[in-house]
């Protein structure tokens, strides 16, 4: 379930006292959208609900083996665009009206105990204009002018709370639109089209994550997403293939969340620029 409450911590090592676990433990901060909340499609209705499956749980196992006092705190929600992130409506947070407001009382709290911090934002924007049956370039098209006017909100409030010890990551946007490709000679149109617009999205994500600081984690080169070679199975290209092997595609119709290893690439990804 989505962790609206800054409450709910992994305990303290058994092997230290209270005391002790207050003044040495750290935080990992993940922020964002259905992505950081680690959204699957579960039960016989494929309702999508957070899991304990996504990146943010993945990247904080890995964090944790050098780091073993380091706490995980999600405030990730399933829906969240750049917009809400800044204003609030679709998830509710204890002494805040939005997700940025709740983390911006973590970070200013916590300061420098705030160890990593990483946020994916923006996807959500463009996540209705891909269905079962393409593209909908219009609609891309007024997404990604939300994304950009909200932006730099949602990074620069961010880096104005933190502290300057504190590692900001962001990640960029795969493109499952280019799934379209699998559909006919009009939908290998549609995807060639949507990946030129998700590579303004990404443009947006890599100009603001720079601007504030933030370090960026390339999930578009890892998932191949530019890469048009059919050389894989099915002479699908490396884009294509890597979607649809990583996500709930092939087998919940319209949901384009990453599968609990297509999240562990995405984890994966972040630890490259975690240190």
């Amino acid at each position: 379930m989505i962790l609206t409450t800054l409450g709910a911590l992994v305990l303290a090592s058994a092997a230290a006292t209270p005391a002790q676990a207050a003044e040495e433990e750290t935080y990992y901060l993940a922020l964002g959208d259905s992505l950081a909340a680690g959204a699957q499609p579960v039960g016989e209705g494929n309702a999508v609900v957070a899991t304990n499956e996504g990146y943010a749980d993945q990247l904080y196992a890995k964090l944790k083996e050098s780091d073993p006092n380091l706490r995980l705190v999600k405030l990730g929600c399933v829906g969240e665009t750049a917009k809400s992130f800044v204003y609030g409506g679709v998830c509710g947070y204890d002494g805040a009206g939005s997700q940025l407001g709740a983390a911006r009382n973590f970070l200013r709290k916590n300061g420098a105990k705030v160890k990593y911090l990483t946020i994916s934002i923006g996807a959500q924007e463009v996540y209705g204009c891909i269905t079962p049956t393409g593209a909908d370039t219009g609609c891309m098209l007024k997404g990604l002018a939300s994304a950009g006017l909200y932006m730099p909100q949602v990074v620069g409030g961010i880096k104005l709370a933190a502290s300057a010890r504190t590692r900001l990551m962001g990640m960029n946007w795969y493109n499952p639109a280019v799934a379209a490709w699998l559909l006919s000679d009009d939908g290998k149109n549609q995807a060639k089209q949507s990946q030129l617009l998700s590579g303004t999205l990404n443009l947006k994500m890599k100009v603001n994550y720079g601007a504030w600081g933030f370090k960026l984690a390339d999930v578009c080169a890892d998932w191949r997403c530019d890469d048009w070679t059919e050389d894989t199975p099915f002479n699908w290209p490396r884009n294509v293939w890597d979607l649809m092997t990583r996500t709930w595609m092939p087998n919940v119709i319209g949901n384009w969340l990453p599968k609990a290893h297509g999240y562990g690439y995405i984890a994966d990804t972040f630890a490259k620029v975690s240190s």
